[in-house]
């Protein structure tokens, strides 16, 4: 990889990491709010098919955007180390 592309793979995991850091919380309680809203429609007799694959989707974008960010830290740090490793 070249230098540029690996401060830009650094960058971007540092920067994944501080988004991680400000939403992650954030994203846990939507995940709660969102199973939440089943058992409560499910309790009421109101849950539907339609409910139920819409709040499926909503809680896999977002895990699928935790899961972005893991791995674009995870990227971040493994060129950081093989960068620091050539230096060193």
């Amino acid at each position: 990889m070249a230098l540029d592309d690996t401060l830009d793979a650094v960058d971007s995991g540092q920067t994944a990491r501080l988004v991680r850091g400000t939403t992650e919380e954030w994203l846990i309680g939507q995940e709660e709010d969102i199973i939440q809203s089943l058992v409560n429609k499910y309790r009421s007799g109101t849950l539907t098919d339609f409910d139920l694959r819409g709040s499926i989707g909503e809680i896999a974008g977002l895990r699928r955007f935790r899961e972005h960010l893991e791995t674009t830290i995870r990227i971040g740090v493994l060129e950081a180390e093989k960068e620091l490793g050539q230096d060193g």
